[in-house]
């Protein structure tokens, strides 16, 4: 998710604006725009790069300025985005990830631009995951899904089917719970996958 880094409006706007070609055209941008990334890995690095070459030339007197920090460091350097040195925009994690940097007012609203027809019609399902009291505070640029696989003799010992509603999988979930198993478990040692389910 691009998340503006709260410095100025004329920033902020022009930061906004990069995250999808439908706005490019209809703003004259000029000045400096500073970015912060963590997009380190060859392939979401080449597409950043790309979109970011993109909206440079259309904008011929925008100078943008592309800081890549490696991940890890960029979860410490983000914390330091309360200096003066902060950037512009910055690409960030959703949901519980962002509720800190909102609440420290380092974050913008950015919920116009999610009245436009582009984002209503193309990323109303990421909408949610940038809402805090109502106001839209990133745009997503790219997302995953969060998977949930089944045992299939489980299933079958069950008689259940695949589910492809909540309702579905609700009553799934009874049928297994009353068999004296789990409905849900999360096979890893690390923490931060729980985020994903709340």
């Amino acid at each position: 998710m691009l998340f503006n880094v709260k410095k100025t409006v004329a920033a902020a706007t022009a930061s906004t604006l990069l995250a999808t070609g439908a706005f490019a055209g209809s703003h004259a941008l000029s000045g400096d725009l500073v970015i912060f990334s963590d997009m380190s890995n060859p392939a979401p690095r080449a597409v950043m790069e790309g979109m970011i070459d993109r909206f440079g030339a259309m904008h011929p007197n925008l100078n943008i300025d592309l800081t890549v920090i490696d991940r890890e460091n960029m979860k410490t350097q983000i914390l330091n985005f309360t200096s003066a040195n902060a950037p512009d925009l910055t690409n960030w994690y959703a949901a519980n990830r962002m509720i800190p940097f909102v609440d420290a007012g380092l974050f913008e609203d950015v919920s116009d631009l999610w009245a436009e027809d582009e984002f209503v019609n193309n990323l109303a399902s990421t909408k949610g995951a940038l809402t805090l009291d109502g106001k839209q505070w990133g745009i997503p640029y790219s997302y995953y899904q969060w998977g949930v696989y089944y045992r299939e003799d489980i299933f079958n010992e069950l008689g259940l089917t695949e589910p492809t509603t909540w309702a579905e999988e609700k009553a799934n979930c009874g049928k297994i719970v009353a068999s004296g198993r789990a409905c849900y478990t999360i096979g890893t040692k690390y923490l931060w996958t729980a985020g994903g389910w709340f």
